[in-house]
């Protein structure tokens, strides 16, 4: 599934490289960036702007960028940077967006220093004293959704008359709520990468960045609930008799397997516009950090460092949580 994602975003790249008329030697930087299609059309998009800004200020005395050369590369210095993100944070932009953004230019530059193609030979980002807001608690609490909204989204899935659907969205939601999967994650499952009988219940998942089953890592389910969701959903499945992708556990009404904007689009529907499934992976780091501690929730989502869970998803304020998991049970 994975595979089949990254070959869609190869092509969308490539559509926008057209549309814009990316010069070769921009384009061969992305080729070596070593991210995932997704995340390097965030890249190209942020470097675009930033380069439609140079244009327009007349840093680059180019019309267009498709007419950038290698050696306009060097007219933009550090004071350009900080002037175009001082001024994008006067248009609105947020300074959590800039922050990243600041960063995707520090990653973009330090790429075309390591080239010959491009007579970079410093990374001027780092001379850059613009500083935007990194995630703190209060981002988090903006992204941990409220136990109301949890159970208003639950109920008004056990209200659906149609038993596939609901049957199948009420093991979506336990096993996010179960789990703290990404909705990729979520989607790619494959009915191989169930192991409900081990000693010690758990799936299998491709991690984020990796595309080979042959990098799959282990996610543990540790709530009999969710186990249990799994199971029913999987006698449900069992009825089906136009299944296309066999393969898949989640499937739509088609037999198709479902994917992200399926179930971005469930919850949009259901919460009515008031939790993401990423909001479920900061609920579940916040909530099964209390019972099982952050080393184990740092494994399970799959972060290299701990600080990566404590400072972006976890909100140690919201301890009342721990005493509200009923609404898992309830699923």
């Amino acid at each position: 599934y994975k595979e089949e994602v990254q070959k869609r975003n190869e092509e969308k790249l490539q559509k926008m490289f057209q549309k814009d008329g990316t010069p070769e030697f921009i384009q061969r930087i992305f080729t070596n960036l070593g991210k995932s299609k997704a995340t390097s059309i965030n890249y190209w998009i942020a470097i675009r702007d930033m380069l439609q800004y140079m244009i327009d200020f007349n840093v680059i005395s180019k019309k267009r960028i498709v007419d950038i050369e290698p050696d306009d590369m060097l007219e933009i210095e550090a004071p350009e940077i900080q002037k175009y993100l001082e001024f994008k944070e006067q248009s609105g932009m947020s300074p959590t967006t800039l922050q990243t953004r600041k960063n995707i230019f520090k990653s973009f530059w330090n790429k075309m220093v390591g080239t010959i193609k491009v007579p970079v030979s410093t990374n001027v980002i780092r001379d850059v004293s613009y500083t935007g807001i990194s995630y703190n608690q209060n981002n988090i609490l903006l992204k941990l959704p409220s136990q109301e909204n949890i159970d208003e989204m639950i109920n008004r899935i056990k209200w659906k008359k149609d038993d596939f659907v609901r049957e199948r969205n009420l093991v979506i939601m336990s096993l996010l709520m179960g789990t703290g999967l990404r909705e990729h994650e979520l989607a790619g499952l494959d009915l191989s990468d169930l192991y409900l009988d081990d000693e010690n219940p758990y799936i299998t998942i491709i991690p984020k960045g990796k595309t080979r089953k042959q990098e799959s890592r282990i996610v543990f389910l540790s709530e009999e609930e969710t186990i249990e969701s799994i199971k029913y959903w999987l006698d449900v499945r069992s009825e089906i008799e136009n299944i296309v992708d066999t393969d898949a556990l989640f499937l739509n009404r088609n037999g198709k397997r479902m994917v992200e904007d399926n179930i971005k689009s469930m919850f949009k529907n259901y919460s009515k516009k008031k939790i993401s499934p990423h909001q479920i992976r900061h609920w579940y780091t916040t909530v099964f950090s209390q019972k099982y501690g952050t080393a184990f929730v740092q494994q399970q989502l799959g972060h290299r460092s701990v600080n990566t869970t404590i400072n972006n998803y976890m909100d140690a304020r919201l301890t009342i949580l721990k005493n509200k998991r009923e609404s898992l049970e309830n699923v």
